[in-house]
């Protein structure tokens, strides 16, 4: 699946919408602690918000897999399934399973057991799937 398909979806979910962060946060304690809660409340969010244009806006791509077993009928197979997710959807909703804030982009299958090398297959495949984020920069009149 393309990735950028992935991410244009989530951020046009009507139901995901409403829960999208963009604008930078500050919190602070009464001791004038800095809190951090979500994703735009974060240093590295600040940092890398003063090196875009202005009217830019940061969408962190978040990665996530599990080894999974297929099924016991075809053996001891297994899958590394990616999902994906956007660092502004705010974290009570990205986190709950009815909100569908994750996608499926491939199925990864594992090399079988006892295979050489099996983390360096890993990383090879997950970065071939997501090469397309390595110069991806979207300008323009922005997304609607």
């Amino acid at each position: 699946m393309d990735i950028f398909k992935c991410i244009l979806f989530l951020l046009s979910d009507l139901q995901i919408q409403a829960n999208l962060n963009f604008e930078l946060v500050l919190l602070a304690d009464s001791d004038c602690n800095q809190i951090y809660s979500e994703m735009n409340t974060e240093d590295w969010w600040w940092d890398t918000q003063d090196h875009i244009l202005a009217g830019a806006t940061i969408v962190p791509v978040i990665c996530a897999s599990d080894k999974t077993p297929m099924t016991n009928l075809l053996g001891d197979q297994h899958i590394w399934p990616p999902y994906l997710t956007i660092g502004d959807i705010r974290k009570d909703i990205c986190w709950t399973p009815t909100r569908q804030a994750w996608m499926l982009v491939r199925h990864i299958p594992c090399p079988p057991k006892g295979a050489k090398n099996i983390d360096e297959a890993w990383y090879n495949a997950v970065g071939t799937v997501l090469s397309q984020l390595r110069h991806l920069c979207i300008t323009g009149t922005g997304l609607k």
